[in-house]
């Protein structure tokens, strides 16, 4: 975390952290309290923004997998969306119902805690003096870190909603032995969260020509190798399964 703070300043009477399709579902719910949405990254879309293949698409029907009060434009259409079509028709809906003003890009949430305005923080400090509409109310201090900036903004809220997912965007690598993990490979390791950073045509480069392990078995895991597969006409592949305990 940063360490450079900045004084607190109060905007609204709800923060929800994260615009994917829960955040966006929140925002559109409560926009009649003009809630501020931080978004770490610089769109919407959470998981089918940051953690796509060029090959990802919805694996259930279109109106499976649609907003109750947005219907897809073409829900009959039998065909499985890419995550391309997925990103287009959450921003339709939140430009439709118009609460993507209230979404602030690039704005990671470093640090949430909870104060009572009558009561001392847990850091020593003193009670702070809020505007309407806090009075009287608990706040949640949320710290903003704002496009990777060394300095944080502390916000003052009634009510934080986190929408933050199943998947971060850290990647998690098995524990090896020492002398015995990726240092003492001779090739590339890459986690599928920085794979999915590339495009078409920089992934394919990649795997290209390449005998490729790919470490796991999920759905992130049969993705990968299939472009692989496609990259290399279906050879130099192995899957190994690492169980989760």
């Amino acid at each position: 975390m940063a360490n450079n703070s900045q004084s607190h300043l109060v905007v609204s009477k709800i923060a929800i952290i994260g615009a994917g399709v829960s955040g966006l579902a929140a925002a559109k719910h409560l926009r009649h309290h003009n809630p501020i949405v931080f978004e770490a990254s610089d769109s919407i879309g959470g998981v089918w923004k940051g953690c796509s293949y060029n090959s990802t698409k919805l694996q259930s029907a279109r109106c499976d997998y649609e907003f109750a009060d947005f219907p897809w434009p073409n829900r009959d259409d039998p065909g499985f969306p890419s995550y391309i079509e997925i990103l287009d028709y959450l921003e339709s809906y939140a430009k439709h119902f118009d609460f993507l003003k209230c979404v602030r890009f690039n704005s990671k949430v470093v640090g949430v805690r909870f104060i009572a305005d009558t009561q001392t923080t847990d850091f020593g400090e003193k009670p702070r003096e809020y505007e309407t509409p806090l009075p009287g109310h608990p706040v949640w201090e949320v710290a903003v870190q704002t496009n990777n900036s060394d300095s944080i903004q502390w916000y003052g809220f009634e009510f934080v909603v986190v929408c933050t997912g199943r998947y971060g965007d850290i990647p998690r690598i098995p524990a090896f032995p020492r002398n015995k993990g990726p240092e003492t490979f001779e090739g590339e390791v890459l986690h599928c969260l920085d794979y999915c950073k590339l495009d078409k045509e920089g992934a394919t480069q990649l795997l290209k020509g390449k005998r490729v392990v790919v470490v796991g078995y999920k759905k992130s895991a049969i993705d990968l190798a299939m472009e692989c597969a496609e990259a290399n006409q279906g050879n130099f592949i192995h899957i190994f399964h690492i169980p989760s305990y």
